[in-house]
């Protein structure tokens, strides 16, 4: 954690003297790696107070906490000796995570850009 806060916090300070409307995002590889699950909770929590929009790759990173009101997560999925990749989509509303189902209007164009939009509103319109 010693080493994020202070990342956070310098790029907090950075944004905050951008347009109120500007995004603030955030972009890590292998993101929070050797971290503990109860310091993730505190550090999803810290970038959601930041009002931070962040995109994360991990191999076993979900986001999926309290502190958290919501995430669209894309996991890539190939078997070995596979030639294509699998994407599943998921929504995580703050308290369940939901498989958003192919064909359901959110995994597509404007369909997934509101419900980014909507996640990164605190909203989440996914009913199942």
């Amino acid at each position: 954690m010693a080493m994020y806060i202070p990342l956070f916090a310098a790029t907090y300070s950075r944004y905050s003297d951008a347009r109120a409307d500007a995004p603030r995002l955030i972009s890590l590889d292998e993101a929070f790696a050797g971290v503990d699950e109860k310091n993730l909770q505190d550090m999803f929590g810290l970038l959601t107070e930041m009002g931070f929009n962040y995109m994360m790759t991990s191999q076993v990173l979900w986001g999926c906490y309290a502190t958290v009101p919501g995430l669209a997560i894309y996991e890539l999925y190939r078997p070995r000796g596979a030639t294509c990749v699998t994407l599943f989509h998921y929504r995580w509303d703050g308290n369940q995570r939901h498989l958003v189902e192919k064909g359901s209007g959110d995994a597509t164009g404007a369909d997934l850009q509101e419900a980014l939009a909507e996640v990164a509103a605190g909203k989440d319109s996914d009913p199942g």
